[in-house]
């Protein structure tokens, strides 16, 4: 491996691990799926349905939770092993779409590629901690190489029942991953009509077998729940705004200020922010003129057609909903960069990339700041919480709504031998332990439901730990 590529990944492998136990986010979120994953390896539960998404009750495929399941096995059960997991993951994503760019289109276009990838504070934010939308971006890239490959590749079979397979785990990691089947389609309508290549009629066929394939536990599950989150999939669309009315050209500029904002780490008005798409969107068509290339052809159609798509979106401007699109953003510069500046100006592309890296490199709050240790909390309570009960079964909540890491504590409880009822269940237990992390504690006489569904209560202890009073409630 050139000396290049080997430095690029060293510095994403650096920047993703690099002090990753004292910084590695363990709230809600990570929490649950600790529970889960933990489960899993345990032998206890195999989980068909994964986590909820953000528009409603609307749930996602399980494929993030047996991803991640090795690595904490890997650590022995210590929750960092998923934060490592998704940047080993990352780190691989990247190598993988290295390879990809440099044999479709050039060696400079991809060590470009990789060098924003590699530094850019946004994915090394994401690579940094576990949550099931941080992989999407590389999953995203992965499944429009694999269906540019059943296209115009030698295997076709193969490639399109691996692009429908990569298609799949992509919506299990998240619903907006869908928008992906705008580029798809055009391309493949356009693809048809230039080439009339009747062996790539087979292609949709085969990877919807592919895509169907890695669905297989979500339909188990929906056959043995009457079919409950394809009703409320469809509740969502017919009762809440999820679909955006505004002007369309006012919601492109909403979309592509965050998009650009996101993928530079930085700060651009909405003129200028379309300037620069629009200039990269027309250096491309120019360059694709003069020497075509397939490739960034598709990726520049996802490009503009994912703006697009989820400019109708009715959602707010939060980084993970665009992860479809960065890496192809990302490309179209690494190409353009590649052709106007080569051979003898290749200097300008390593000035190009040192800037960027400059940019980002604020964000890198790991190398300066004071470790934060989420996990610190919730791993001390949890000891002193299983000590106390002893293996007997309890219930626990947290007061205020606003503290939402009960999954958190819930996780090192039983990690310490402890024995937690779900907060799903309606169970009552002989004790339930309430959490709270803001004064007044309104323990007794509470509005919180799952307070009161424990029935009239007293409290039995009231314990201080690390900023939480951690109230021990017994039957009246």
């Amino acid at each position: 491996m050139r000396f290049d590529i080997l430095l690029i990944i060293l510095a994403g492998i650096f920047l993703r691990l690099y002090r990753v136990q004292d910084f590695y986010m363990f709230l809600a979120d990570q929490g649950r799926d600790a529970v889960i994953v933990r489960r899993i390896l345990l032998l206890q539960k195999f989980p068909l349905i994964g986590p909820p998404s953000s528009i409603g009750e609307v749930f996602l495929g399980p494929f993030y939770y047996y991803a991640v399941a090795p690595f904490l096995w890997l650590f022995q059960s210590n929750p960092v092993g998923l934060a490592i997991g998704v940047g080993i993951l990352s780190m691989i994503g990247s190598i993988a779409l290295y390879f990809l760019v440099k044999k479709i289109v050039s060696r400079e276009a991809a060590l470009i590629l990789s060098a924003f990838v590699a530094t850019s504070s946004l994915f090394v934010d994401i690579g940094r901690f576990s949550w099931n939308p941080n992989l999407l971006p590389y999953f995203s890239f992965i499944t429009l190489s694999l269906f540019f490959l059943a296209l115009h590749g030698k295997r076709k079979m193969l490639y399109s029942f691996l692009f429908g397979i990569f298609f799949g785990l992509s919506f299990q990691l998240h619903h907006l991953a869908a928008l992906l089947t705008l580029p798809i389609a055009l391309y493949y309508i356009l693809f048809i009509v230039r080439k009339k290549d009747m062996m790539t009629l087979r292609v949709p066929f085969i990877s919807l077998a592919g895509f169907l394939l890695t669905l297989l536990p979500f339909v188990i599950f929906e056959l043995r729940h009457n079919f409950l989150n394809m009703r409320n999939l469809l509740s969502l669309f017919t009762k809440q705004n999820v679909v955006s009315s505004g002007p369309f050209f006012a919601r492109i500029v909403d979309v592509t200020t965050p998009v650009v904002g996101f993928a530079l780490h930085a700060v651009i008005s909405p003129l200028i922010t379309s300037l620069i798409v629009l200039f990269v969107i027309g250096m491309t068509l120019m360059l694709l003129k003069k020497k075509e290339n397939p490739f960034i052809t598709l990726h520049l159609i996802a490009f503009v057609t994912l703006l697009v798509g989820l400019s109708r979106v009715n959602a707010q401007t939060i980084p993970h909903y665009f992860h479809t699109v960065y890496i192809s953003f990302y490309l179209l510069i690494a190409f353009i960069l590649s052709r106007l500046f080569h051979k003898k100006l290749a200097w300008v592309n390593i000035l190009v990339v040192l800037v960027f890296i400059l940019m980002q490199s604020s964000s890198y709050y790991f190398l300066w700041q004071e470790p934060s240790r989420q996990y610190q909390a919730p791993e001390r309570i949890g000891k002193m919480i299983a000590k106390q009960t002893k293996g007997e079964r309890i219930n626990l909540t947290t007061y205020p709504v606003e503290f939402t890491s009960r999954d958190c504590y819930q996780y090192f409880i039983e990690l310490n031998g402890g024995n937690v009822i779900d907060g799903s269940s309606s169970e009552v237990a002989k004790t339930l332990y309430v959490l709270c992390d803001k004064e007044p504690c309104r323990i007794l006489n509470s509005d919180s439901w799952n307070i009161q569904m424990f029935g009239k209560a007293k409290i039995d202890t009231m314990t201080k730990l690390d900023g939480v009073s951690v109230y021990k409630l017994s039957h009246q």
